[in-house]
């Protein structure tokens, strides 16, 4: 029973507020019974968010007593509620749990420059057959000296344990796959040879098959395999840039004619149902494959790294790419919805996407020369924080809350550091000296290795160009064993959660990651594990009121965030004729504004219909749509009501 129907209201002029407790009526205003005193901060609160006033709305209702018009109501402070936090599940003590610089077989080879690959290969605990219950594996390639050519693939127990070295002319930085390709039940390793051929493994690191075919267009180096069933036909193919081959045999089945996945070095394309069709396309850099090679549509003209997450909460997934110094978010339709961004540093490195601040929407993380950067959603710049990495300048990184407590943080490494930091803000919370890399487009990854309900990080090394010589793989965890659980697989470079499955099984129909996890490179299991930290809480003022002359009640209100973490996403507010127990909907806008902890978005000016409002009072509910149902994540939902008594317009 609604009397006006909703409207948006990016930024509106409006009078403004002196304070939030004053008004220019002199009606008092009350918020709901229930809603607490909010101590304020000891700290004094950050600057305001930058505001320009608005145009004129020229759909809003004249004030024909003049004492709304023409005035912008800008952001105003709000004392932050600091309980209103996700409490942390564990703690964050890193300590180096084992490390692996030497092998019995090529002993020379021990040089690592690549994302090592977890699963479990191995029957551990006897039962017949391999699956989660047995202890994950790490499987990297290795080379020596300074040629990257010649590289032994290696299987390496979640304990350290060395299983099998397979000696096949492995391109040294390639990356590896790790599934179950031809539906014997067990998992198989695919990579790349020195004379770019696509290989297979078996779990014991004997030859499953070499392809006929070599790759043709990928550069050089860092080639990574990815694995899908792209028509849901039980077959998995093997994606390697443009080119598809057959799981079970090799045989090459097509390849594609444009972007590659990559940016000048590499590629690091993936199968992905992005149209959302029943079939799984191969995304590449600027286009998307279809299993008989055709286009099946494309995005920018550029090659570059690509990834994709629903951007802007439709259930659509867009693909954000990053190309030689920028990046840029596009539609499948093939429209750019922003950029490009300047990179800083130049360069830029395969995307991570996650939700790196527990603001419910998705952020990109791109390591570039000399930096690691956030992007927000909509392509503004987070953070960034200087790196050493004048090598390369295209390196990758992952992202996991090990501390439960719903924030993300970002597990990097450079020339010479492994860095962990902190998801919302940058701030460093590992500086890891004990590493070395000359970098390409390697990262850490993330898994539990050991099978002990735990993440770990492991990661390679090799010698950097400043001289510096570490060799072989590293397994970070926790000193109190308290980090969150992990998945006991990450099979390959550009991982995303639901495209394999535990044991190694590839999934016929897998759920599109953008509707369950919507991240990439993320071994998050549960987007904000430890719960949220924003609290929307409602403002409002009668501002002009002249019910008989002008037949005209004028609403001033503030969507505020009194929590500790950011609001991204539009926020609704509704208004509502309360007689009694009863509420008659009057009105609904939408605040399409960030609302940053501490703040109110931009307020909004709303004209009522005296009619309607008659002698009774006012709910202004932040966080509703007009039903009372909210979309957005808060950790306390009952304090979204204010209050404006009875008699309204007596």
């Amino acid at each position: 029973m609604s009397h006006r129907t909703e409207r948006l209201v990016p930024v509106v002029p409006l009078f403004a507020l002196l304070a939030l407790g004053l008004a220019c009526s002199d009606y008092n205003l009350h918020t709901d019974p229930g809603e607490g005193h909010i101590p304020p901060e000891e700290e004094p609160p950050p600057d305001p968010p930058e505001e320009e006033p608005p145009p004129e709305d020229d759909d809003t209702t004249p004030d024909p007593s003049g004492l709304c018009e023409d005035e912008y109501l800008p952001p105003v402070e709000t004392p932050v509620d600091g309980t209103c936090a996700p409490e942390a599940v564990g703690s964050f003590t890193p300590v180096v749990e084992w490390e692996l610089a030497s092998f019995p077989v090529a002993s020379t080879s021990t040089s690592i420059m690549m994302p090592p690959a977890v699963a479990n290969l191995t029957d551990d605990d006897g039962d017949g057959d391999v699956d989660e219950d047995d202890v994950p594996d790490v499987v990297v390639i290795t080379y020596a000296g300074g040629s990257p050519f010649g590289g032994v693939v290696r299987a390496v127990s979640g304990d350290g344990v060395h299983l099998w070295s397979a000696q096949v002319n492995a391109q040294g930085q390639a990356g590896v796959s790790i599934g179950d390709i031809d539906g014997d039940g067990l998992p198989e390793v695919v990579t790349v040879t020195s004379d770019w051929k696509p290989i297979a493994l078996r779990n014991d690191g004997t030859t499953l098959w070499t392809g006929p075919a070599s790759l043709t267009g990928i550069p050089i180096y860092c080639a990574s395999p990815a694995l899908g069933d792209m028509d849901g036909d039980g077959a998995v193919e093997v994606g390697i840039g443009r080119l598809i081959v057959d799981g079970a045999t090799g045989a090459r089945i097509a390849e594609g004619t444009r972007g590659l996945g990559g940016s000048g070095v590499g590629s690091t394309s993936f199968f992905a149902d992005v149209d959302l069709d029943g079939r799984q396309e191969l995304m590449a850099g600027n286009a998307a494959y279809r299993k008989d090679g055709s286009t099946a549509f494309t995005y920018g003209s550029g090659d570059g790294y690509p990834a994709v997450a629903d951007f802007d909460g439709d259930d659509q997934a867009e693909v954000v790419v990053v190309t030689v110094s920028e990046v840029t978010l596009y539609d499948t339709a093939g429209a750019t919805i922003w950029g490009p961004v300047a990179i800083p540093g130049g360069g830029g490195g395969p995307p991570t996407v996650a939700d790196f601040d527990g603001d419910g929407a998705p952020e990109i993380g791109v390591g570039s020369f000399g930096a690691y950067t956030v992007f927000e959603t909509d392509g503004t710049r987070k953070w960034s924080r200087t790196t050493e990495d004048g090598s390369s300048g295209i390196t990758g990184s992952t992202v996991f809350d090990f501390e439960g407590d719903g924030v993300a943080e970002v597990v990097y490494a450079d020339e010479t550091r492994l860095w962990v930091f902190s998801g919302p803000d940058g701030a460093v919370k590992l500086e890891g000296l004990e590493h070395s890399s000359a970098t390409w487009i390697e990262y850490p990854a993330i898994a539990d290795v050991d099978g002990d309900g735990h993440a770990e990080i492991v990661y390679g090394r090799n010698p950097n160009l400043a001289g510096d010589s570490r060799y072989g793989i590293a397994v970070v965890g926790d000193a109190d064993d308290s980090w969150m659980p992990a998945r006991p697989i990450w099979n390959q470079h550009a991982y995303s959660i639901t495209n394999v499955e535990d044991d190694g099984a590839i999934p016929t129909h897998p759920a599109p990651n953008w509707l369950e996890y919507n991240s990439f490179r993320s071994a998050d299991l549960v987007a904000a594990t430890g719960g949220v930290a924003a609290d929307l809480v409602a403002r409002a003022d009668v501002c002009s009121l002249d019910c008989d002359t002008f037949g005209t009640a004028w609403l001033s209100v503030y969507a505020l965030n009194q929590g500790t973490g950011d609001v991204e996403s539009p926020v609704r507010v509704s208004v509502y004729r309360k007689v009694d127990a009863e509420l008659l909907h009057l009105d609904t806008v939408v605040v399409d504004q960030p609302i940053p902890s501490g703040w109110s978005a931009p307020g909004v000016r709303i004209p009522l219909d005296a009619e309607f409002v008659g002698d009774a009072a006012l709910v202004v509910a932040v966080d509703d749509d007009g039903t009372g149902l909210g979309t957005v994540p808060e950790c306390r939902e009952e304090n979204n009501r204010f209050l404006i008594p009875a008699p309204v317009c007596p």
